[in-house]
């Protein structure tokens, strides 16, 4: 990722404020993730397992998805001067290789006396708008600016 993160503050955010990414998911993606967590359920690494299972292709791990809820945070809303505090989420529907994914996070609560906010997370996927996932984060800052 070469982006540089976004640097807000809570001074610079408002209720209702959001930011979003796309991004393809990859079966490489599935593969390092699988690796990287330790978590290589069939059902992640082998077409066959999940097709025999009623899935389309292997399906990408849920803490794939809550990784791309930490990528939001950490780089677009509120970005570096923030830490993940808490992540509430449910999964709608299976995640499989190359869906396009979008990932929206909007401010719904601040708080200035405990420095975060909460956002409000849609994991979809791009095209149609199917929703994959979707929760709640509590975000606090490292900085006050």
């Amino acid at each position: 990722m070469t982006a540089a993160a976004e640097a807000f503050v809570l001074e610079d955010l408002t209720v209702g404020q959001h930011a979003e990414f796309e991004t393809v998911i990859d079966g490489s993606d599935i593969d390092r993730f699988a690796a990287l967590s330790g978590d290589a359920s069939p059902l992640h690494v082998d077409k066959a397992f999940a097709r025999a299972r009623g899935y389309d292709d292997r399906v990408a791990h849920g803490a794939y998805l809550i990784a791309l809820a930490s990528r939001l945070v950490g780089m677009y809303l509120p970005g570096k001067n923030a830490l993940l505090l808490s992540v509430q989420m449910s999964f709608a529907a299976p995640a499989l290789p190359r869906t396009r994914v979008k990932v929206r996070g909007e401010i719904e609560q601040m708080s200035d006396s405990v420095r975060s906010i909460v956002l409000r997370l849609t994991v979809n996927e791009a095209s149609a708008g199917t929703a994959l996932a979707r929760g709640r984060l509590i975000v606090g800052f490292t900085s006050h600016g």
